[in-house]
Formats: C-alpha cells, structure tokens, sequence
C-alpha cells in the first residue's frame, strides 16, 4: 500500500480526534471514482483498519478536480501534517446539504497521486 512519507521516505503519520496514531493512504471511493484519503490505523487487536477522511458529495453535483478531494471541515485538524509536509493544499471551502455543511476541497501535492489511489483501491 502506497502511504505518503516525510523528507527522509518513513510513513507520514498523524492523529485522530481521540489522539490515536494513524498513517495516510490514499484510495478512491467506490461510487464516483473520485480520490478519497483515508486513516490508517492498528485496532486493538492489532489488525489494521481504515476510515474516510474524505467525503464524497456527488450526491449534492460537486465532483473534485484530478488530485483533489474533499474533506469534512472537522478533519482538517487530522490531516495538518500532510499541510505542513506541504503534500496537499487547501484550495477553497464549499457549503453542502440540508444542515449546511462545510467541506474544504484540498489538492494533493504529491507526483502520480492518481496512480497511487489506483494501486490502493486493489488493497480494499
């Protein structure tokens, strides 16, 4: 599984909201095919284990540009290292659904980012 690393090549890694140790992949979302980034992590048991940090919003007709994705505004504290590794960027904010939510829409800075999600997806 491809994972996005820091200056010296090791795994970049982060925390959840509850402070837990996760790494990044990055994969696509099985309904429109756009780039999803997900957490990895290692359970209790040891196994491992992902969740979306991305959200997909082709529901409500936005679709991100190549290398992009959105995130749920109460991620962005969860992907900071990946902004100050400068592997993605946030290009602009949007408002979605019935309750109004906010997502960012972040750009991935690193080379062949599509390629990568496509070699991940197989991981799935």
């Amino acid at each position: 599984m491809h994972v996005p690393t820091d200056n010296q090549g090791r795994p970049l890694n982060g925390t959840n909201s509850f402070g837990e140790p996760i790494t990044y992949a990055v994969t696509r979302f099985r309904n429109d095919g756009s780039l999803a980034l997900m957490a990895v992590y290692a359970n209790a048991q040891g196994d491992v284990q992902t969740y979306p940090l991305s959200t997909s919003l082709a529901a409500y007709g936005y679709y991100p540009m190549p290398a992009h994705t959105f995130i749920n505004s109460t991620y962005l504290h969860t992907i900071k290292p990946l902004i100050e590794q400068e592997l993605v960027r946030v290009d602009h904010t949007i408002r979605y659904g019935a309750f109004n939510e906010k997502a960012a829409e972040i750009e991935f800075l690193i080379q062949d980012i599509e390629a990568r999600a496509d070699e991940n997806r197989e991981y799935r």
